[in-house]
Formats: C-alpha cells, sequence, structure tokens
C-alpha cells in the first residue's frame, strides 16, 4: 500500500461542554475541578507514547484540528498549556480551532491568534432564538452576534460558522434567512448540516408521526435551498455539508476526506496512521488511565489494507463535489480490486446519481442529495 495522502493531520477531542446539546453524538462531559489540569497532562503523555511508537519521532502535520466538546471553555491557561504542550507539532498550514458563542472573550481570542490559530469554528446553528431554544442551546442570538463582532476583531485568517437545519417546526423560509444571514456574517466558509439527535433518530423530518418517505423529502428540500442558496450569495459548496468563499476551504477535513494519515489525541479521538485505524476509549477516565499507565485504551482497531482504503477513498472522495479519480486512488492503492465497483457505479449512473469525466466520478446534483444512499450501494 503506497503513502495515504500526502498531508498529515493532529485532531485534538477537547471533551468539555458547559452544557450537553441533545443533537450532538461526539463525545463531552461537563469540567469538574481539576479535570482540566487532567486533561493536560494526559495529553502531554499521550503524545510522548504516540512519539515512542513512531520510533522517537511524530511529524510536524501539515494541519491540527481542535474539536470537542467546546475547545474555547478551556480557561486562557489550559489553552496556552495546551499550545506549550503540542508546540513540537504545532501545523504548517492550517490550525483550526472550534468554539460556541457563550464565554468566548476578546482575551481568549487574542491568545489564540498569537499562538499560531488560524481558522476559527463557531457553531451558530441558527440565527432564530426560536430554534436556538428548540435545540437546547446554551447561547443566545445576542450571545452569538457578539462573538461573531469579536472573531472579526480579532481578524484571524479564516472563519466559519456551522449552522443546522431540519429542527422541529423550522420552515423553509426560517432556513432561507438563516443561509442569508451567515453570508452576510464577515467569513469565508459555512457548514450546513442536518439536525440527528443522539438516538440516531433523524429529526430533519421534524415529528415523528411524519413517514419516513416524507421525513427524507424535507430533509432532501432543506438541503437543495443551501446548495442552490449559498452559491448565489458567494459560497461554493465543496462538499455535501461545506460551502466556502475561494481558498476557505478547510485543509484538515480534505485531508480527512482524501483519506490522508492523522492521529488524534483525547478521549474518543480517531486516528489513521501507520497502517492502522483505531479510536481512544470515549470515556475520560478510561482514556487518561491508559495513557498516564502507558497502555492506552483503543476501540474500533481496523487494520488498513488497500481493500479497505480504496473502499473509503471512494466513498468519502465522493462527498466532494470534485468527485473521485479512479486512475489515482487505483495507483494509491494498486492491491485493490478496483474492477468489482464497476458494475455499481454504472448502476448508479443510469439512475441518474453519479456522472464520469474521464477518470474522475462523482454525484451529481441529485446524487448528493442522497449522498448517505450513494454510500451504502458502495459498501
Amino acid at each position: 500500500m503506497q503513502a495515504i495522502f500526502q498531508n498529515f493531520g493532529i485532531y485534538v477531542h477537547v471533551p468539555f461542554c458547559a452544557k450537553s446539546c441533545g443533537y450532538c453524538r461526539f463525545y463531552k462531559r461537563a469540567p469538574a475541578a481539576g479535570d482540566m489540569d487532567a486533561y493536560a497532562l494526559a495529553v502531554e503523555n499521550e503524545l510522548e507514547l504516540l512519539r515512542r511508537e513512531n520510533g522517537g519521532n511524530v511529524p510536524r502535520p501539515d494541519t491540527m484540528f481542535w474539536g470537542g466538546g467546546t475547545p474555547s471553555s478551556l480557561s486562557e491557561r489550559h489553552i496556552e498549556r495546551l499550545a506549550k504542550i503540542l508546540e513540537p507539532v504545532l501545523p504548517k498550514k492550517e490550525w483550526t480551532v472550534e468554539v460556541s458563542p457563550t464565554g468566548l472573550s476578546a482575551a481568549k481570542l487574542s491568545l489564540l491568534n498569537d499562538v499560531g490559530v488560524t481558522r476559527i469554528s463557531m457553531g451558530v446553528q441558527s440565527f432564530s432564538e426560536k430554534t436556538l431554544n428548540t435545540l437546547g442551546r446554551a447561547h443566545s442570538l445576542k450571545a452569538t452576534m457578539d462573538a461573531i463582532e469579536k472573531i472579526d476583531a480579532a481578524a484571524f485568517e479564516n472563519f466559519s460558522i456551522d449552522l443546522i437545519f431540519g429542527s422541529p417546526g423550522q420552515t423553509m423560509d426560517e432556513w432561507e434567512f438563516d443561509i442569508k444571514k451567515a453570508a452576510s456574517m464577515p467569513v469565508n466558509h459555512i457548514s450546513a448540516y442536518c439536525l440527528e439527535f443522539e438516538s440516531g433518530t433523524s429529526c430533519c423530518a421534524g415529528r415523528a408521526a411524519e413517514s419516513e418517505y416524507a421525513k427524507r423529502e424535507r430533509e432532501g428540500d432543506f438541503l437543495e435551498t443551501a446548495m442552490e442558496l449559498l452559491p448565489s450569495l458567494g459560497f461554493k459548496q465543496y462538499e455535501i455539508s461545506n460551502y466556502s468563499k475561494p481558498g476557505g476551504e478547510c485543509l484538515h477535513n480534505l485531508s480527512t476526506w482524501n483519506m490522508a494519515e492523522w492521529i488524534g489525541l483525547g478521549p474518543s479521538a480517531a486516528s489513521q496512521w501507520r497502517g492502522l485505524r483505531r479510536r481512544s476509549a470515549p470515556s475520560f477516565e478510561e482514556w487518561q488511565k491508559g495513557v498516564l499507565n502507558g497502555s492506552p485504551a483503543y476501540e474500533d482497531i481496523v487494520e488498513l489494507d488497500d481493500e479497505e482504503m480504496f473502499s473509503s477513498a471512494l466513498i468519502f472522495g465522493l462527498r466532494m463535489n470534485a468527485g473521485v479519480d479512479m486512475a489515482e486512488i487505483s495507483a494509491r492503492f494498486p492491491k485493490a480490486d478496483a474492477a468489482k465497483y464497476a458494475d455499481t457505479l454504472e448502476f448508479l449512473r443510469t439512475q441518474g446519481l453519479l456522472e464520469f469525466r474521464g477518470n474522475i466520478v462523482r454525484l451529481t446534483k441529485e446524487g448528493r442529495l442522497v449522498a448517505d444512499s450513494v454510500a451504502v450501494e458502495l459498501l
């Protein structure tokens, strides 16, 4: 198997949230006294264990992403400490930190700027107080607008905001308002995600009594509106859920969809590195105990051969509007049986969901509306 894509990334999972949102499926917890110090110490130990595992070295990454949880829930002291711990592996190209509108001070943003962060990604979710209340968000619209003003003043290289569609009772007019309001903000990247609660039940259709067909139809209507409206406002779709102005694409996520290598630090963080895909235990205590004892607790361990990587590169690559270069991924993973996908790809093309342009296979507009179903066909 050839080297996995050219970029290398580091993902740092910060598991702390002041309030748990019902729709969020990422591992998080409310921080108790001493948790942030314990977290920093464990990350330091985990990085050292990974360094030893790789013969004493962890390469300096192209990109770094602090996700969560809510990384901005860290105090200024703990942001500074975490950045110091990661100083030997700070990224060459892009450093993203997710933030929440609440508790985001100008001093904290100044510190993030000073340590080298290049991209701020804020979970706005909606510019409607009604929708924020339905989602159970801790922040108000005023907090959102105040945070946007502070981030704009801090002048980061890139500023992204997340929106969520499909909240119960949300109308199309309200969704269009959210899109237009977001596009009018001083941002160069917008992500638009469909609401799903932790139970795994999609709420994109609103009420549970609606049929599955009606639910998916409503979900598609919201997605199609974003796909049509955001480009007209200057934000080109480059992945199913992501839109940017020219040059505003998230490099870390692009590397992930292209099946790059990355290591994850923190509880529940996934890694794809040195021929293995694995995830740290989604438990603060179990993760902490493992790394402090020199025996990390990993789950979902998969050995990455050419078949697995070809399949992942095809399925995740199709999420990008640019599509997949079949010749390129065949060269990267030469032992994979690319021919076994031919009939399925042709079937999807006859259904109007895929199009072929030379070696490039990409989703049509109709295909992007049902991208998850396309992925299932290719599994």
